[in-house]
C-alpha cells in the first residue's frame, strides 16, 4: 500500500510539472518591444535531463544508505528495534545542515558535494567491513548531509534562473520517480552488502553528474 502511495505522489508531481511546463511554453516572458533583441527561448533539455539522474540517483543512494546502516546496526546490536536511534541519526542529519551550509558558501557548492560523496562512499566501506561505529556514523552524517544540502543550489547553479522552478522540480519529479521504482528493484530482504554497494554506485553517479554540471556551469 505504501509503495502504492509514493507511486500515486511520483505520478502527481509528474503531472503538475508537466503543466508547469505546457503554460511556461504557451506564456513565456515579455518580449522586448525591440525585435531585434528578441531572444529565442531554448530549454536546456540537456541540464534538465542532467538534474533528473541526479535527482535519481541522490534518491536511490540515501534510501540504500539508510538501509545499510538500519540492517548493520540490526546485525551489530542483535536486535529489530533501532527506533530511536534512527531517530537520533535523523536529528544529527538535521543539525549537520548548518555547518555544511556554511561550507558550501566558504569552499563552494560543487566542491563540497563531491567531498560529501567521497567522504559518504568511503564510510559505507569502513560500515561493512568494520561495523556501524559511532563515529562512523557521525562521519556517514557529515558527508551525506553534504551531498543534501548542495543539491538544490547545484540545480540553481546549472540552469538560467529562467528555468530555475522547471529545474527545481525535475529533481524532485527525479527523486520522487526512484522512491516510487525502489521496491521493484530492491526486495525488502536485501542484505547490509548489496545495499552498500548499490548506494556507494549511486552516489558515484551523483558525484559523475556533479563534475558534468561543473562543465555546463564554466561554459556559462
Amino acid at each position: 500500500m505504501g509503495s502504492v502511495k509514493i507511486f500515486a505522489f511520483s505520478l502527481a508531481s509528474f503531472v503538475l510539472l508537466g503543466a508547469t511546463f505546457t503554460l511556461r511554453f504557451f506564456h513565456p516572458p515579455e518580449i522586448p518591444p525591440n525585435p531585434e533583441n528578441t531572444e529565442i527561448i531554448k530549454i536546456p533539455i540537456p541540464k534538465l535531463g542532467l538534474i533528473l539522474v541526479t535527482g535519481f540517483s541522490i534518491a536511490w543512494g540515501s534510501r540504500l544508505l539508510m538501509d545499510t546502516i538500519g540492517k548493520t546496526l540490526k546485525t551489530q546490536l542483535h536486535t529489530n528495534d533501532i527506533t530511536v536511534i534512527m531517530l537520533g541519526i535523523g536529528l544529527i542529519l538535521a543539525f549537520a545542515a548548518l555547518p555544511a551550509g556554511f561550507f558550501a558558501v566558504k569552499i563552494g557548492n560543487r566542491q563540497v558535494m563531491l567531498t560529501g560523496i567521497c567522504t559518504t562512499i568511503l564510510s559505507i566501506i569502513l560500515m561493512l567491513n568494520i561495523g556501524a561505529h559511532f563515529l562512523i556514523i557521525l562521519l556517514t552524517l557529515a558527508g551525506f548531509s553534504l551531498i543534501m544540502n548542495g543539491a538544490i543550489p547545484f540545480v540553481l547553479e546549472l540552469i538560467p534562473p529562467r528555468w530555475a522552478g522547471l529545474g527545481i522540480g525535475i529533481y524532485f519529479g527525479g527523486f520522487s520517480l526512484a522512491m516510487s521504482l525502489f521496491g521493484f528493484v530492491f526486495p525488502p530482504t536485501i542484505t547490509s552488502l548489496i545495499a552498500g554497494i548499490s548506494a556507494a554506485l549511486a552516489f558515484l553517479l551523483a558525484s559523475v553528474c556533479v563534475m558534468v554540471g561543473g562543465k555546463y556551469s564554466s561554459e556559462n
